[in-house]
This record gives C-alpha cells, sequence and structure tokens, in this order.
C-alpha cells in the first residue's frame, strides 16, 4: 500500500463520532477516536518516507469521541494520533503530544512495532518523579494506513464448516512453518505467502488435518528485557493492534498477503483458526510503553485498582488485563473479532488465557458480558470458538465453565496420557474418563458431545519428541537461568537425556510417541496437534521458546514423508472412517460416573473379561481393552450383528501381556495396526486375529471387524 507524498486537502471537516477508526467514505476518509479525557487530539498524516504531511490536524469533538473528515485522501495513508491533556499517572493521565498513537481500529500497519527508549509516555531515565517526555516518538511508531477498497478475488472459495466432531486442528507458526522448507521458494520462505504455497498446502492435506491454529497474527512488539537481551518474542503473545495482520510475515501487503493464506487453505479444505491474544497488550504495567490505547484510555482499556490508576491489575503475567467489563472495550473486541470474520473470512478463534476475558469486576463469571456477547452476535455465534481455560488471577481455572458452544483445551487429558505412557500408577480410572471426553467436566448439556480439545503437546512446552527425550527442560537459551518453562512435564527419556546414538532408546521413544498420538486420535472430543511432531521436530529440550526466532523454533523438513509422518496420516484416516472413534453421545448417566457405562462403550481386562470396580481401583493395572461398537448389550454372544466395531488393547507396562479376546467373532478381528511393529503401519496383506494377541511392553494395538470369509 502507498501514500501520497505530498500533502492533501488540510480541510478537516467535523466528520462523524461513528464508527471509531478510519472508514472511507466518497472519495475521503472519516476517522474516529475514544479518548474521554483528552483536552485535545491531533491527526497526523505522513508520507511513504514516514515524514510529516503538513501540520497535525486538530480534531472536533462529540462526547467522548474525537473525529474528522478529510476529502481526496488517498487510500493507504499513513497516520497517527497525538493527544494533549493532563498527565497525571496515578489517574490514568498520560497524554504526552511527543507521542505518536497507533489508531486502536487501524486495520494496517506501514511495518513492524519494535522497542525503542522514546516510546514511553513518561521520562524513563528518572523514576523518582514521573515527568512527561520530551522526545517525540513517531520517527519509531509504525503507522496505521488508511483503508483500500476491497477488491480481493477470493476465487469462490466456500468456508470448510468441518464439523466440531470431525476437526483436528494443527497448531503451527506462520514463520516457522516454511521458513526452512525447501519447497517453497526461498523469497516466500516465512511469510504468509510461504504458508499459502502449493508445497506448504500438501503437506497439510496428505496429514489430513482439517484446520490450522496460527499462532498470534496481530500486530505485535517484543518486550523491551527480550530486545536488551538481543531476543525477540517469536511467538507473539504480545498485541498492539487487535484489528491489524502483523507486517513481519508479509512481502509488500500484509493485508492481502494474509487473505491470499486463508483463500489457499479454504481452496484445500482446510479452516483457518486464530490464536487471538485479546487479555493483555504490549503496554505492559504504569511504566511500560506508550503506543496506543495507554496515551488515549487507559484506565477504560485496563483493568486498575480502584481509584489508582498507577496499581495495574495482572491476571495475564503480562503487566496488564484488558477489561471487557468495561463497555467501549467490549465493544473494541466484538468489532475486531467480526473484521477478522467478516474482512477475512477465518474459521474461528482460540482465545488466549481466556478465563481473563470472563472476569467481572473481579472474579470470572459464566455469564460474563463478553460470552453473553459472542453468544447473541449472528456472526461470531457460529464460528468456532476456542478456550484455554485459565489464567493467573484468583480462581483463575476454569475448565469446563465456559458456554456450551465453546471447546476447551483440556489439560487434563494432556497430563493423563502423558503419565499413563511413562507408567505411573493408578492412573487408570482417569483414562477412561478423558478417552471418553471428560464428560465429568465438558459434558455442557445433558445429552450431547463432549467439548472437550484433547492434546499431547502445545506451543507452550515440550514438542513430542523432547516429551519423550528429556527428563528436565533445557532453556538456558532464554538467558533467565533455567527456570523459565513449566518445571513438571511428566515427561521421560527413556534411558539418556536428548539426543542419542542407542538405536534401543530411539525406537521406543518413536514407539511410545506412536502410542501417544493413537491414543489422542481415537478418544472422544475434538483434536489438537502441535506443528511439526510429525517431523520428529526438537527444540533440543526448550519448553519455552517463545523468544526462540531461529533454528530451535522453526520446523526442519528432513524427516518429511516418514514413517512417523504416515502413522499419524493413517490415525487421522481411521478417525475419519468412523463416527465411533469421535461422535459418541452419551445422556446423562451414562456418563455421570467414570468410566463411562454405555452398551456402545465396554472396557475389558486383558483376561478377556469385563473391568470391575477393584480393576480400576488397582493402581497396578496398566493393560486395559476398550470395546466400541453400535449399542449393543452382550458382545461375547451379540458382536456379529454389529456392522462395525473395534477393540483398542492399550499396555502400558514395562511387560508383555497377553489378551484374551472378549468376543470372537467367526470371521476373526483385522489388525490395523500395532505401535511396536511396522512402524505402526499397517500390514500388508490382512492379519486375522482370533482368541488373543500378546502386547508387547508399552504398546497399543487396534483391531476391528473383519469381513467375512468368501
Amino acid at each position: 500500500m502507498s501514500s501520497s507524498k505530498t500533502a492533501p486537502d488540510v480541510r478537516l471537516e467535523p466528520g462523524h463520532p461513528v464508527p471509531l477508526g478510519a472508514h472511507l467514505q466518497d472519495t475521503g476518509c472519516n476517522f474516529a477516536v475514544f479518548s474521554p479525557r483528552a483536552a485535545r487530539v491531533h491527526l497526523c498524516l505522513f508520507d511513504d518516507q514516514d515524514q510529516p504531511l503538513g501540520e497535525a490536524l486538530p480534531m472536533h469533538r462529540t462526547g467522548d469521541v474525537w473525529h474528522g473528515y478529510l476529502s481526496d485522501l488517498p487510500p493507504g495513508t499513513r497516520y497517527g494520533f497525538r493527544a494533549d491533556g493532563e498527565f497525571k499517572p496515578s489517574l490514568g493521565a498520560l497524554f504526552n503530544p511527543n507521542k505518536l498513537l497507533l489508531d486502536p481500529y487501524a486495520v494496517a500497519l506501514s511495518g513492524p512495532f519494535e522497542p525503542n527508549r522514546c516510546l514511553y509516555a513518561h521520562d524513563a531515565s528518572d523514576l523518582t518523579c514521573l515527568k512527561p517526555c520530551p522526545m517525540d516518538s513517531a520517527p519509531h511508531v509504525p503507522k496505521g494506513l488508511t483503508p483500500t477498497p476491497d477488491t480481493f478475488d477470493w476465487q469462490s472459495s466456500p468456508a470448510p464448516n468441518v464439523p466440531w466432531s470431525d476437526t483436528v486442528i494443527y497448531e503451527t507458526h506462520v514463520k516457522g512453518f516454511s521458513q526452512l522448507n525447501p519447497s517453497v521458494p526461498e523469497h516466500l520462505r516465512g511469510t504468509y505467502l510461504g504458508f499459502a504455497h502449493e508445497a506448504s498446502v500438501a503437506h497439510l492435506q496428505a496429514l489430513g488435518v482439517t484446520a490450522v491454529q496460527l499462532m498470534p497474527c496481530f500486530a505485535f512488539m517484543s518486550e523491551p528485557r527480550l530486545a536488551h537481551l538481543g531476543l525477540t518474542n517469536y511467538w507473539g503473545y504480545n498485541p498492539v493492534s487487535f484489528f491489524a495482520p502483523d507486517p513481519r510475515y508479509a512481502i509488500d501487503d500484509a493485508v492481502t498477503e494474509f487473505k491470499t493464506l486463508v483463500r489457499a487453505l479454504h481452496q484445500a479444505g482446510i479452516e483457518v483458526i486464530m490464536d487471538v491474544v485479546y487479555n493483555h497488550t504490549a503496554e505492559s504495567d504504569l511504566l511500560g510503553p506508550c503506543v496506543s490505547q495507554k496515551g488515549l484510555h487507559g484506565p477504560w482499556f485496563y483493568r486498575h485498582q480502584q481509584g489508582d490508576f498507577s496499581h495495574f491489575i495482572d491476571n495475564t503475567g503480562c503487566g496488564n488485563s484488558v477489561n471487557l467489563n468495561e463497555e467501549i472495550t467490549l465493544q473494541l473486541v466484538m468489532d475486531s473479532l467480526r473484521h477478522w470474520l467478516q474482512e477475512y473470512h477465518v474459521d474461528g478463534f482460540r482465545f488466549d488465557l481466556a478465563a481473563a476475558l470472563g472476569r467481572e469486576k473481579w472474579d470470572f463469571s459464566t455469564r460474563a458480558a463478553f460470552f453473553m456477547a459472542c453468544n447473541q452476535d449472528p456472526v461470531i455465534r457460529h464460528s468456532k470458538l476456542i478456550a484455554e481455560p485459565w489464567d493467573i488471577g484468583r480462581g483463575g481455572y476454569q475448565l469446563g465453565q465456559f458456554p456450551a458452544n465453546w471447546y476447551e483445551c483440556n489439560d487434563r487429558f494432556r497430563d493423563t496420557l502423558r503419565r499413563f505412557w511413562r507408567a505411573d500408577m493408578g492412573v487408570m480410572p482417569e483414562l477412561a474418563n478423558v478417552l471418553m471426553g471428560s464428560r465429568d467436566a465438558l459434558n455442557k448439556n445433558a445429552h450431547s458431545s463432549s467439548t472437550s480439545l484433547n492434546y499431547v503437546t502445545y506451543h507452550d512446552g515440550f514438542t513430542l519428541h523432547d516429551l519423550v527425550s528429556y527428563n528436565d527442560r533445557h532453556n538456558a537459551a532464554n538467558q533467565e537461568r533455567n527456570l523459565d518453562g513449566h518445571g513438571n512435564n511428566l515427561s521421560f527419556n527413556w534411558g539418556a537425556e536428548g539426543a542419542t546414538d542407542d538405536a534401543i532408546i530411539a525406537d521406543h521413544r518413536q514407539q511410545i510417541k506412536r502410542n501417544m498420538v493413537a491414543t489422542l486420535l481415537l478418544s472422544q472430543g475434538a483434536v489438537h496437534l502441535l506443528g511439526g511432531d510429525e517431523l520428529n521436530r526438537t527444540q533440543q529440550g526448550n519448553n519455552n521458546a517463545y523468544c526462540q526466532d531461529n533454528d530451535i523454533s522453526w520446523l526442519h523438513w528432513d524427516q518429511k514423508d516418514g514413517p512417523f509422518q504416515h502413522f499419524i496420516a493413517q490415525c487421522i484416516d481411521i478417525r475419519r472412517s468412523s463416527t465411533l472413534f469421535r461422535n459418541l453421545v452419551f445422556d446423562a448417566p451414562a456418563h455421570s460416573d467414570a468410566p463411562v457405562t454405555t452398551d456402545a462403550v465396554h472396557w475389558y481386562r486383558n483376561d478377556g473379561y469385563a473391568m470391575e470396580i477393584r480393576d480400576w481401583q488397582n493402581p497396578h493395572t496398566r493393560c486395559l481393552g476398550i470395546l466400541l461398537s453400535t449399542d449393543i448389550r452382550n458382545p461375547a454372544i451379540n458382536l456379529h450383528q454389529c456392522e462395525e466395531y473395534y477393540l483398542l488393547m492399550l499396555n502400558s507396562g514395562g511387560h508383555a501381556c497377553t489378551f484374551t479376546l472378549p468376543a470372537n467373532p467367526h470371521s476373526g478381528w483385522k489388525l490395523e495396526f500395532d505401535t511396536s511393529k511396522n512402524n505402526g503401519l499397517r500390514p500388508e496383506q490382512t492379519e486375522r486375529i482370533k482368541r488373543d494377541y500378546e502386547l508387547t511392553p508399552h504398546s497399543l494395538v487396534l483391531l476391528s471387524r473383519c469381513e467375512p470369509y468368501a
């Protein structure tokens, strides 16, 4: 996008106070910004070299909104605001006309935000008595770009509209996904267009995922602390704008290129879910940068102690908390969500620290204004909504407390699977619960599917390969004395810490990974995979690589099309082939107590008899069989009447286990896969199994209905 190099008509007409932001009208642009306590607000225009276009233009005021209209203003013109008034930090008045402020509604930026000492409203060199900083921040602040007419060609690419029960999400980072991919042209790597490239899309299609969850694409800024250490906030969980895609990942035009990414994935039948951060911003606490909200209407936008703006309430661990209990802030977030759904055609959102969004005056509420607003909105309520169901504030863990149409990241599933497959004792009852969708917490209606989003690995933690390769975190590269990141990872290295040349250990690690992936993909609820796990990606033991924009975080492609990738694709294909793995609906009595009791799910000991209470309570029980079928009361007699059925057998113990099959149809059972054989891939020829099956240590086996003999 480009702007005029000469000053436009400088007459700022009154225009209109609504809508907020910059909006094309006729041949010009209307600007409106909320700033209740400002004494004056000026609109500043800039050319392509960031030089001012004439004098700052005083804006008109209607109530709490400052506004103005410029005719004959070219689309893509760079702009910002300067707000003047009292400088009383304890009251939230941080007005400093030396600071250029980004429009909170800016839909595009002239460049990425980088930390700079002049971005503070106060004089950061003297904190004994806060006083205004005299430095002009304009040369170091990316400008908003006035909108351009929307001429993007979506090429008749409809939204995939994948049902939740069929959803398999692949979480990844826009840059890290293609940065090292040799199949992507070098000039496109690490960009929106690199992600949209046919080689990127083909990999996702081959894997079989139905949705991509993109780590934050909102324009963001690294923390100054990281800049001083020579690091950067690679993950991007530090936004400065809720409307503009970050220019870092663009070659020329972030708006058009992000739309191109969405279009390419939609044409492949893959949904796009954005990981969004509405719980805090990069402006941090009182002593943090002042680049937008804080310099315009801080007391309305951020939570703070009553009557004392100098004391920010921090439920996020990032210095501030966005106050969605305030009407104008809630309006901005809702407008942002609709913007991404309508302008970019994204399919849903994963809300970072979502418990913070549900806080009323102090505590979380299941009927918070934000949830009510989302659920009544005709656009937002039909999108996929995912909660990270906690924050770090009082009463911050809220798994199962989000609205019925929201899915929730289920850490109980993660922890239980990790414990089970490293052979911890006493895990079996909770394993049965999470395999059926954690319905004790995540079945929100009397008769519905689980709203559990199951996962084993996420961006914040070990990769799957590191989970079986390290007992401890190795975060020295983060320069925090290895104190950052979670200390209880429920990981196990199986005999050596980190990389090893021991073939036995390496093979066993791969088997454990197959066990975890298979268990995940054959469980009730939706599925979340961490991008790169299929490529055996390692972060060298770093379980908090948020600041590693380098080889540690980027995906390596040397193991593309390897056996583990094919195993994951096989499991996704099996999951897709039968509703028994993804869409069992239980009535209230069936899921009132774990394990689930129903004629569609039967639980067995390795001797072929049904599990009893004593078996569930035995902490040494490490072998379990799960028979999934259409409703049938006595599988031992009537299983042959079912059109489809599966027997999933798990052995987390260190000894082989002979499993007596609980039912033996005349045609026998078909071996789908055994994680201890053939890299977990299907046998080349059909194997018919009868009577019993020998489970090797630490293995998972799936049997299915075998076609009758001809």
